[in-house]
């Protein structure tokens, strides 16, 4: 953020007719003054080129996949934004489809072990071990439309897993989950009209 300096007036001293002028006193510099002495940093250039991907290239999207997000340019061509993939380049590529995370953290007490995380909008989040991309959570509490190759997203029916591959579901402590290949997630019954209620792949910091 650029801090803009404020223009300050010059004060003009009256005095009266029948006095002798007051010898001048040194006038101190004000609060305006000081604030226009401030130098501020440039962007980071992850930030610059964050900001630049977003202006170049509107209307990215991204798609789910069990071990990477896609993002899909409007021209038709994708960016893959891999597993293993260092933690500050996988940011910075989200982060020119979705904008800055709106949250970044670290959590100690993961079944995995420590891993960082950082959170977008949307319900979708990036989880990193030993600096690296590791997995990824969509939850729905916003329907964005993050979808896998085969149209499998928050909102999917248990019908529809299953006409687009094995599923296997079962009752845990976290719910209705089920595991298709390498990606799991919670329906919101195991009926065959039971929703998608929440996606993930690779390793997560699932609360059990």
């Amino acid at each position: 953020m650029t801090i803009k300096p404020l223009p300050w007036a010059l004060v003009a001293l009256g005095l009266p007719a029948d006095c002798s002028p007051e010898p001048e006193k040194p006038v101190e510099k004000d609060a305006a003054a000081n604030e226009a002495e401030i130098i501020v940093p440039p962007a980071s250039n992850a930030e610059a080129n964050a900001a630049s991907a977003r202006a170049e290239a509107p209307g990215i999207g991204v798609r789910l996949a069990p071990e990477e997000l896609t993002l899909v340019l409007p021209d038709g061509s994708s960016r893959h934004v891999r597993f293993g993939m260092a933690r500050a380049d996988a940011v910075q590529m989200l982060a020119g489809a979705l904008g800055s995370p709106i949250e970044e953290a670290g959590n100690q007490d993961c079944g995995a072990g420590p891993l960082g995380s950082a959170a977008f909008r949307d319900g979708l989040s990036l989880y990193f071990q030993d600096g690296k991309f590791a997995g990824w959570d969509l939850d729905g509490r916003e329907a964005a439309g993050f979808a896998t190759a085969k149209g499998i997203g928050i909102g999917t029916s248990r019908k529809e897993l299953e006409a687009a591959g094995t599923v296997d579901v079962g009752e845990t402590s976290i719910g209705n989950e089920f595991m298709m290949g390498a990606l799991s997630g919670l329906l919101s019954s195991p009926a065959p009209d039971g929703k998608v209620t929440n996606l993930w792949a690779g390793v997560t910091c699932i609360a059990r």
